[in-house]
This record gives C-alpha cells, structure tokens and sequence, in this order.
C-alpha cells in the first residue's frame, strides 16, 4: 500500500505557491498514464523534477485531477488504495468536418486499455458543443451537451473499437461522405450518486456536477425532427404493433403555455395543456382496432381515446404508491463499506388521488431523529388546473402542510406545479432504488400562522384534506424562508429574534418566534441545470411573540 504527496501548484500574478496534501499511489520508474487514488482521478501532464519542491515524490510524474484542471499533483508511498488505469496516452486524432458552407473540427480519444471512445463535436449551426463517450463492455453510450449528460445503451450495431480505427485511417469528411441519423432521447429516469459510482470512470469525470439522465432513443426522420425542434408535438414511438392493437407515445409541448394541442391524441384530435406542467410529459397510450376492448394491449396503460382532457391526461401519466428510499446520513472519506450498508433510512410515499372531480397528490414523510411526521397535499380543479384565477375561476385553500397536531392550509403557489412534482418522483424513483444525502440540497422555511378558517372555508375544504386534517387545528398560514442557522437553533429550542416593532415609550420592542414542531419533506430539485436530484425542506411551526428589550 502506499501514500501519495500532492503538490498542487496555485499560479499567482507574480509567484508560484506550493500546496502539499497526502493521498496514495505507487512507487514506479516509469510514469502511469492515469492513475485512480481513492475516489479521484489523476491525469499524467509531464515529467519534471519534483525535488525543487522539497515535497519528497517518489517520481517526476506531474498529474492533473480530472475534475480540477490546471491542478498539479506528484505522489508518495502510503496506505490508500490505488489503480493505474490507463499505462499507456490514449491515441489522440482529428477529423475535419465539411457541411454546407461551414467547417469544423471533431477531436477523437480513444483509450485502448480502458475501451472508451470519446468524441469531442465544436458549436457549429446552432448546436451546442457536444461530447460523446462509448464504451463497449458496459454498453455505454452518452451524450453531454448543453450541460446535462445523457445515457442511453449502446446500440447493437455499434462495435467501438472498429469505429476508432475507422476515424484514425480517414483524414477528412465532406458532406457526401456521411449518413446523418435523427435521433430523439427521451427522458426515462434520473441518476443519483450510487448509480453515478457505478458507472465508466470517464462518464463519472465527464458529468461531474451536471444532471445524468438514462435515456431511451428514438430514430426520426429529418421533417419529424425539425418539427420536434420547433416545439411541435411528433408521435416518436410506436411500442408495439399487433393485428389488434398499437402502443402510441407521444409528449406534451413545453408548458406552462401549452396552449392549442399541447397533446396531440394519436387516436385524434388534441387537448390543452396549460398551467398543468412547467415541463414537458410523456404519455404511452393504446389504440383498439377491434371490436374486444384492447386485445392484445397492455391493459396497464390507458386507451387514447379516454384521454380527452387534462386531467384524463394527468391521470395516464402519473403512477399512485410510488415510495422512495433516503438514506438520510452523508458519507465522507472515514466512512467504512460496513457503516454504508447500516445507514438509517427513510421511506417517503407519495400517493395521486383520482377520487372526487378535483384530483389530489399526497406526500407523506415519517417521523425520524429530531424531525417529525409531514404530510403534504395539494389538489387541482375540477377542470384539471392548480393554480388560483386560472380561466377566472376561483381555486382558494388547495395546500395543506399537517404539522403535528396542526393542519396549516394555503393557496398554491402559481410556480408550483405538482403534476411536475409527481412525474419527477416517479423518474427518480426509477433510475435509483436508494438516494443519498448527497443528492439533495437542504431548504428551510417556518410556517407563520394566520389565524383559523371560516366554517364556510372549511366546508369547502378537498376532501383529502379534511379527511387528513380529522381532529387537527385548521390555520391558514404563509409560508418564509429561513437560513439554516435559523433553523437550527429553532429545532434546538433557541429563540429567533426578527424585526423591531415601533414604540413610542421607553421599551424597545422585539418580535420573536419560537418552535412547535418540525417535520421535513423532499421535492424533485427544479433547477434542472444541476447533479441534486432532491430539494430536502425542513419546516418548522412556530408560536410568534413580541418582547420589551429594555435599554
């Protein structure tokens, strides 16, 4: 086993700064190509004379982490782990590219010992950089473009090594000189950081801190794909096709504005859309060509022809009883493979109510640690939409947070859109069987109260939520972010003391808040630029008091 030194060379304006950190690596006179210390990944950048450094390297190989560019790294025996990846430089080579009236060219890498191809594509046209990774083993095949890597499988046809040696003997690609394939990739799930660990090391580099989709690809023609391009609805699959039946599947326009067709019925005809999502949804549908209903279909799915508004739509899209796993402890570098397999979990459930007119989501998060019991719902209208003065219709007191003892009921926000909050659950849920701590990003927020309910508001109250909310205090309320410290000492039963109150005698007056109870839940992150896959939201309810600070 061996140590490594890490010199870390930090250029200034003037000097050079020598930073030194211990890790692990071997002893060699010659120097690994790429090398894996612990978790992290070194690049070989040169050889050079480490001495002058005064570090004690056991060798002049300078690296560079692959998620740290321009760092510079030389190591010494110790007692991490370690792994040459790669002994040998990969085979590096361009190909000049021609289209149309326009130039550019593409960067080819591949790696013989590790067998990954990897593609660099410049902007040109009005497409983004492009990076491309294959890998034939694991029958990888990803794309990272526009900051957000997406994985699809291998295509059978596809022999990786073959295609590398067929880029190395050809010097240069005119537009007569290619077939161009349209292919569309829909979203199927989400990658947490146990599935991201079990990935090819260069997918793992690659998409460091940006969004790992798993994707399902589909070949189009050029006219569907410029349609697509230009925010049309295109049917991008037929999933089966039997004498009695056919599975269609087709997306949503890009909502909120999802006016006109937003959905396009394969069976015919169209729907709208609006104010249901913020994003886009995907619906697999069947159509019955015989006179039994739905011979030979999967009798899971729903038949096109009931899809008639949104909220049959919605109803098709998003599955009830869908649970997630958390394990709700971080893991750092001491943590041991024993402690990982013991970390305490949580199981949060979400359920989708299609009882009544109006349909409901249900989040519900166990009491564990400190923190206890939420549930969360929030219901549409009757016509499908959730959010208040939509089509001027009224749509008041359609979220209830219970708290405790309390049920603390509010009007949706009009940039929450729960359909969206559903589908993401079920996307994460079905890329990853267990989520980590690392994959969320912590949220506060106390719930101020505003007093009770009118019996007439009670009455008109989901039923959902009345159900929940049996033998509990009803309050309206509004909801405040709060930073985590204050959070904090609210949970460690500090007082918060928050805006001074105007006086006109010699007491200074204070307004305070102290906590009731705490519970939490977690959301699918809506920053979909970034690697979280959940927002962790701590609420507390807190009882509000005004005290005199005396000078």
């Amino acid at each position: 086993m061996e140590l490594l030194l890490l010199l870390f060379f930090l250029y200034l304006k003037h000097a050079a700064m020598n930073v030194f950190h211990e890790a692990t690596t071997f002893p060699s006179p010659g120097c690994c190509y790429e090398k894996e210390v612990g978790t992290e990944r070194y690049v070989l950048v040169s050889e050079e004379d480490t001495t002058t450094a005064h570090n004690d390297c056991d060798s002049n190989c300078v690296y560079e982490k692959k998620t740290a560019p321009l760092s510079r790294y030389c190591f010494k025996a110790g007692n991490d782990p370690f792994h040459c990846r790669a002994e040998q430089e990969p085979i590096r080579s361009i190909l000049p590219i021609i289209e149309g009236n326009e130039s550019f060219v593409q960067e080819i890498i591949f790696q013989k010992e590790t067998g990954v191809l990897v593609l660099k594509v410049p902007p040109h046209k009005d497409y983004t950089e492009s990076v491309f990774v294959f890998e034939e083993k694991s029958e990888t095949s990803l794309l990272k473009s526009g900051d957000v890597c997406q994985l699809a499988d291998l295509p059978t046809h596809f022999n990786v090594s073959t295609s590398a040696e067929g880029y190395e003997s050809k010097g240069r690609m005119n537009q007569g000189d290619k077939v161009t394939s349209f292919i569309l990739k829909s979203r199927e799930s989400i990658l947490g950081s146990r599935r991201r660990a079990e990935l090819v090391a260069d997918v793992q580099d690659l998409c460091d801190n940006v969004p790992l989709v798993k994707t399902k690809d589909f070949s189009v023609n050029e006219t569907e794909f410029e349609k697509f391009r230009k925010g049309e609805v295109i049917l991008i699959e037929n999933l089966r096709n039997t004498r009695e039946c056919i599975m269609h599947k087709k997306c949503t326009t890009w909502g909120p504005a999802a006016c006109g067709w937003g959905w396009e019925n394969p069976a015919g005809g169209g729907l709208s859309f609006h104010e249901v999502s913020a994003g886009s949804i995907c619906v697999t549908c069947n159509i019955n060509f015989t006179v039994v209903p739905l011979v030979g279909c999967d009798l899971a799915l729903c038949a096109c022809t009931d899809i008639a508004d949104k909220t049959s739509l919605v109803d098709c899209s998003i599955k009830s009883g869908v649970n997630s796993t958390i394990e709700i402890e971080r893991w750092n570098d001491t943590t041991t493979r024993q402690q990982q397999q013991q970390q305490p979990i949580l199981t949060q459930s979400m359920a989708y109510s299609k009882t009544g007119g109006a349909r409901s989501l249900t989040i519900s998060s166990p009491a564990h640690k400190d923190i206890g019991a939420l549930e969360v719902v929030m219901h549409a209208h009757k016509d499908g939409w959730w959010h208040n003065g939509i089509y001027g219709g009224g749509l008041q007191n359609n979220q209830m947070m219970k708290l405790g003892n309390s049920c603390f009921i509010s009007t949706l926000k009009t940039n929450v859109f729960p359909v969206d909050i559903a589908y993401g659950i079920q996307i994460i849920k079905k890329g990853n069987n267990v989520t980590r701590a690392d994959d969320e990003v912590d949220a506060h927020a106390v719930l101020y109260d505003l007093g009770p309910l009118t019996t007439a508001e009670e009455t008109g109250l989901h039923e959902d939520i009345r159900s929940r909310c049996l033998g509990s205090n009803l309050k309206r309320n509004v909801e405040t972010p709060v930073t985590k410290i204050q959070s904090d000492d609210l949970k460690n039963g500090k007082i918060i003391l928050l805006d001074s109150v105007p006086s006109r005698s010699n007491c200074h007056l204070q307004k305070g808040i102290a906590n009731k109870d705490t519970g939490c839940w977690r959301f699918p992150n809506p920053d979909n630029t970034s690697s979280i896959l959940w927002v962790h939201q701590i609420i507390h309810s807190v009882t509000e008091f005004t005290c005199c600070l005396t000078p």
